[in-house]
This record gives C-alpha cells, sequence and structure tokens, in this order.
C-alpha cells in the first residue's frame, strides 16, 4: 500500500471521528437555543392531593418555557424549595416539551412544641411546618422549654424521672422472665388486688402537652403524638436533638394501630416512654434491638389479651425480659402459692416463665413446674 492511500485512510477516520462527535455536540447547541424544546407541560407524580396544585404552581413559574436541555434535578429542586415536606425527586425530559417530575413526600409524625411553639415532623426528623399559634399548650401539663433540658430528668408527672427510666417494683407487673421476685409474690397489696399498684406506672392525657384545639395541621393530616424539646427549630431544616429523633424512631417502630392512637412520647438521656390512648404505657428504654422490643410488646399484649385484662404499662427496655402491668390474675395466683410453698423463697422468681409473653427471648431462667402450667 502506497503512502498516499495510507494518508488517505488516515484523513478519512480523522473526519469520521470528527463528525461522530460534532454532529451530536452541534445538535445539543442547537437543542439548547431551540424553540423547539422548551418546556411546555410539566406533569407531576408522587405529590399529595393537598399539596399537588401548589407543587404544580410553582414547577410552572420557575420552569415554563424554560429549554428542556437547561432542567436539571438541581434546578427543579430548587423550584420546590420553598415546600420542606418534599423528600425526593427525579426529573425525565420527555422531549421535545414534557418534563415529568417523580417525587416522593416526607409524612407528618409528630407535633413538637419548642419554645412554645408547635411544629409538625416527620419521622425522619425534618420540620415541615410550624403552627400560628404559640405560648399555649391546652389543658395539658405545662409545657415549659426546658422540661426536657437535664439529662435523666422528667417535668411532666408520671414519668418515670430515674436514670434508667425503668418501672417501679411496686406496681404490681407481671414479670416476661425470671431472674428477680416477681413482683408482689409474697401476698403483697399488688398481687392481691391484680395489680392495682400499677396505676402508679401508667400515664394520662393530661400528663403531655396538648396543642390548642384549634391548632391547624397540614390538610389531610390526622391527630399527631405529642413531643417536647428545649432545642430551637426551624422549618425546613432536620432536628438535631438527639433524645426527639429518639422518640420519633420509636413511634415510626410502633405497629400500625399503637401507632395510629399514640398520644405522645418522652425522652430522657436513656429512656423513652410512650402513651397510647386507651392502652398501656410503653418503655422502651434506648433505641437499641428496637425490632426486638416491638416483638416482645406484640407477645406481651397478645397474652393479656388472650386473658381479657386491660394492659396498663408494658416495659420492654430488656426486649428478652418484659415486664407487663397489672399481674396477670392466674400468675398471682401462682406467684403466691409458690412463695407460701417455699417460705417467700426465690422460687416465686419462677413465675417470670409463666408470664412470659412467648417472646422467646434468650438468657431466660426455666419456670418452675407450677408456672409452666399457667394458662
Amino acid at each position: 500500500m502506497s503512502a498516499a492511500t495510507r494518508r488517505r485512510r488516515a484523513l478519512a477516520t480523522v473526519a469520521l471521528a470528527v463528525l461522530i462527535v460534532a454532529v451530536p455536540l452541534g445538535i445539543y447547541a442547537w437543542g439548547r437555543t431551540s424553540d423547539t424544546f422548551r418546556v411546555r407541560h410539566i406533569v407531576l407524580h408522587g405529590a399529595r392531593p393537598a399539596h399537588a396544585r401548589a407543587l404544580r404552581l410553582a414547577l410552572k413559574h420557575s420552569l415554563l418555557g424554560v429549554n428542556l436541555f437547561r432542567v436539571s434535578t438541581a434546578r427543579v429542586r430548587a423550584a420546590l424549595a420553598g415546600f420542606p415536606y418534599v423528600a425526593e425527586l427525579t426529573v425525565d425530559r420527555d422531549f421535545p416539551d414534557t418534563l415529568r417530575v417523580r417525587m416522593t413526600e416526607y409524612v407528618p409524625a409528630a407535633l413538637v412544641l419548642s419554645h412554645g411553639r408547635w411544629y409538625v415532623v416527620a419521622s425522619e426528623g425534618r420540620v415541615l411546618a410550624a403552627t400560628a399559634q404559640t405560648g399555649e399548650t391546652g389543658t395539658g401539663a405545662t409545657a415549659s422549654p426546658g422540661a426536657d433540658a437535664s439529662p435523666g430528668a422528667d417535668a411532666s408527672p408520671g414519668f418515670d424521672a430515674s436514670p434508667t427510666g425503668a418501672a417501679s417494683p411496686s406496681s404490681g407487673m407481671t414479670p416476661a422472665a425470671a431472674g428477680s421476685p416477681a413482683p408482689g409474690a409474697s401476698g403483697s397489696p399488688a398481687a392481691e388486688s391484680g395489680g392495682s399498684a400499677a396505676a402508679s406506672t401508667s400515664l394520662t392525657s393530661t400528663d403531655l402537652p396538648r396543642p390548642p384545639a384549634d391548632v391547624k395541621l397540614p390538610h389531610g393530616t390526622r391527630a399527631l403524638p405529642v413531643i417536647v424539646t428545649a432545642v430551637p427549630l426551624s422549618v425546613g431544616a432536620t432536628i438535631v436533638d438527639t433524645r426527639v429523633r429518639a422518640a420519633l424512631s420509636v413511634l415510626a417502630a410502633l405497629p400500625g394501630a399503637l401507632r395510629r392512637d399514640a398520644l405522645g412520647a418522652r425522652a430522657t438521656a436513656t429512656s423513652i416512654r410512650v402513651l397510647v390512648t386507651g392502652g398501656p404505657t410503653i418503655e422502651f428504654g434506648d433505641t437499641s434491638r428496637l425490632a426486638a422490643k416491638v416483638l416482645a410488646l406484640k407477645a406481651v399484649l397478645g397474652r393479656y389479651r388472650r386473658h381479657h385484662v386491660a394492659c396498663t404499662f408494658v416495659d420492654v427496655s430488656v426486649p428478652d425480659r418484659p415486664l407487663g402491668a397489672p399481674l396477670l390474675p392466674a400468675l398471682a395466683v401462682q406467684a403466691a402459692s409458690s412463695a407460701g410453698g417455699s417460705g417467700g423463697g426465690s422460687t416465686g422468681a419462677s413465675t417470670g416463665g409463666a408470664a412470659n409473653a412467648g417472646t422467646g427471648g434468650t438468657g431466660r431462667t426455666s419456670p418452675s413446674p407450677a408456672a409452666s402450667g399457667a394458662p
């Protein structure tokens, strides 16, 4: 092959490569300035009906007429910066003139009281909205901004102020595992009354601050559980208070019915306690092993339902050894019998196996024959 032929072939290859690169670049450059690709239609997917109209108006105001090549995800997010409930979004350019935006929204999970003002917050800690009312907490307990400020302390009545947040052993609770004497096992009043002393560990709606009756929630939002914080909040920001974040995590982990009926949560440095409408007060301890704690909670409540006894308090801070109050009647009788037969000795602890709500936790002491025969 002659040198001239090789040069011609090389030039042809170079020209082809330039053409391959130049044509798309030319089309792209032309497209960025052509009226053909201006946004004329915006389609929004995933927005809640209550927000869809406002979101579409914001998108149209910012992006109608903009060249479709110039629309990016960052530009769309900037157009929606005034809507803090927008969580994730993706952008699809449907040439020649349609912009499709797919989004997900944060879901309101709690009302947080901070410095006299109520804020709507998502379970991820995102502050979605602030109410117009300030300085009012309804007819419940006073909710001063500092009510939750000191580690391990609680200002509202009914919440345990001990460092561990554990339930009082005098409350006539049903133990779910062995290892310590069953409360009321030696014929205490708690055992004889079926655990009536458990009221000391329970909360009522008046133990939590409540928003004014006319407080306005986002459209379509149901009543939300209440949390208190001393940390200032701002709409669109993420909560930095670790206690509030922990309480939100616990509320989000609750089974559906309990989550819907939750009145509120109170968190200290080491303890999270939840109040449920028409249900028990639930002590979670910290957020470790949260899935196991929820399973233990379901098992304990299921056992009380089977005995047709209203449960007023559940402690799942140690999920392998949950506690419930009041003491189930059958277990109270067995505990008293076991304690009487041993002179009030340690055999009363074996009732823990009987009261165990089937959590299958590890490290439990096997129940005695009398306890294992409990219904």
